[in-house]
């Protein structure tokens, strides 16, 4: 080998031990730089972690957090175990979806998911982590730390429930059992239902068709001290006079023609439970005499029987006609009546609790879907011809309604008996509508969606705020309608 000039071989040999000396001393930086991280690592909150990007994740590296966090040591994780296997089966698709939308120019993610510890039991995990991408643009790895936020997460799962509890409790105060409504003519019924279920005293339920008497005599009957036994419902009005007696206390064998066998009435049928006598007003005042007696405890006789049996029942009554005058007319008799009627519930019609409306709007609308597996919901034009209503058939009437639109996608209140309430402000007349072209359908559900825009910004004097949650729309929406319909 040529040697430089001025150079000797043990300048030479010196010069490499120099080198030689100097990459040592660079290596063992090196060793204690990496130690370093390494006990800087071993140290952090949590777990540093290095994940080959295969189909499992599989563990290259796991610093010694790992033990406190999942009760694994490290070298027991990198050697038998990769990641993927940890994580809770229903958290892999997320986690999943979201590293396959990485990419170089955004390499970096967040996840917050479950993995399984030692124990057995799941850990909440916040996950910052990068991936390491190829030249080729391929994801090689992944690298990141875990931190253990179960404590926060099982408190925000807590406090979650907690407030779902309070929404569901605030929603049962609109409600008894199956009738619905916050108003106050619907919180004095609830009172008044409440107080007659404490009592065995008979009870009358007055009120409009379709109000919801039978839902009423039922919440009594499942709030009081007989919900364990019959509840049988009777509709007076549907069975003929000449049966009525038949019905009502049963007949014995041979007792007419065609009497093969017998049979109990609906009074023994009530027995120790509760008889619900709709249209009470349509009972012959013949038969009010023969009832009362069994009301009294002197007891009834089947058809074609010599013997008086008795039966231990609760009576509910209802009627929507004006009883104090069918005893004025003499088509009920007066003691008949103060039997009946010791505590009288009266029904408000739907049209005196209009605040109730979208609490049964809702309703109804779950009903409907848990049936059919869908979730249906009203356009605001619809809404608002709802709402504007007078509801003749009251909650009856409502339902039928909602049946036809969610079948038909129609609403059709004009062939219904519509009388407004003198004190409910007066809406626009509109045109008939021209069915024949949909460009004169879209004008008219428009001038029906600006009346109502317009009555209930005057009612909450254009408060935007107010008047938003009123319609069930947000704020912004509100305002573009305003300025679509130029409302001042």
């Amino acid at each position: 080998m040529a040697q430089g000039k001025g150079s000797s071989p043990e300048h030479t040999i010196q010069s490499l031990i120099g080198e030689i000396q100097k990459l040592d001393r660079t290596k063992r930086d090196l060793l204690e730089r990496m130690e370093q991280m390494a006990s800087l690592l071993d140290n952090l909150p949590g777990i540093a972690f290095r994940c080959l990007y295969d189909e499992e994740l599989t563990f290259e590296y796991a610093s010694r957090g790992i033990a406190d966090l999942l009760g694994y040591e490290a070298s027991e994780i990198v050697n038998g175990y990769a990641f993927r296997q940890l994580v809770h089966p229903e958290d892999q698709l997320q986690n999943r979806k979201i590293l396959s939308q990485l990419s170089p120019e955004t390499n970096r993610y967040q996840l917050i998911y479950r993995m399984r510890a030692a124990d057995g039991d799941d850990r909440w995990v916040h996950e910052q982590g990068t991936a390491i991408f190829s030249e080729s643009g391929e994801v090689e790895a992944i690298e990141g730390l875990l931190t253990d936020i179960t404590s926060q997460k099982l408190e925000e799962i807590k406090l979650r429930q907690e407030n779902e509890r309070l929404l569901s409790s605030m929603k049962e105060r609109y409600r008894l059992g199956t009738m619905i409504g916050k108003s106050a003519a619907m919180q004095r019924v609830y009172d008044r239902i409440l107080k007659a279920a404490s009592s065995s005293a008979s009870v009358i339920i007055t009120g409009e068709s379709g109000t919801g008497k039978e839902l009423a005599a039922r919440e009594i009957h499942n709030l009081s001290d007989r919900r364990d036994r019959p509840f049988v419902a009777v509709n007076c009005g549907a069975i003929p006079e000449n049966l009525i007696e038949s019905e009502f206390f049963g007949y014995v064998k041979g007792a007419f023609t065609g009497a093969a066998a017998d049979r109990t009435g609906f009074l023994m049928a009530a027995n120790q439970g509760t008889l619900f006598l709709d249209e009470i007003g349509e009972m012959p005042p013949a038969f009010q005499v023969k009832l009362l007696r069994a009301l009294d405890g002197k007891g009834f006789t089947p058809v074609g029987d010599n013997r008086v049996h008795n039966s231990d029942f609760r009576l509910i009554s209802a009627t929507n006609r004006n009883l104090p005058e069918l005893v004025r007319s003499r088509r009920m008799r007066e003691d008949f009546y103060y039997r009946i009627s010791t505590v009288p519930i009266e029904l408000p019609p739907l049209r005196e609790r209009k605040e109730d409306l979208p609490l049964l709007i809702d309703h109804l609308l779950d009903q409907y879907g848990q049936t059919s597996g869908r979730t249906f919901e009203l356009p605001p034009t619809v809404l608002f011809k709802l709402l504007d209503h007078h509801w003749p058939g009251n909650v009856r009437e409502l339902h039928n309604v909602l049946n036809r639109y969610l079948t038909l996608e129609e609403i059709d209140l004009t062939t219904l008996h519509y009388r407004r309430d003198p004190e409910s402000p007066v809406m626009p007349s509109f045109p008939e509508p021209d069915t024949t072209g949909p460009a004169n359908l879209s004008s008219r559900m428009d001038q029906v969606e600006k009346a109502g825009l317009l009555r209930a910004l005057e009612e909450n004097r254009w408060h935007i705020g107010r008047s938003a949650a009123a319609l069930g729309l947000s704020r912004r929406t509100l305002q573009r309608r305003i300025k679509k319909y130029a409302l001042k």
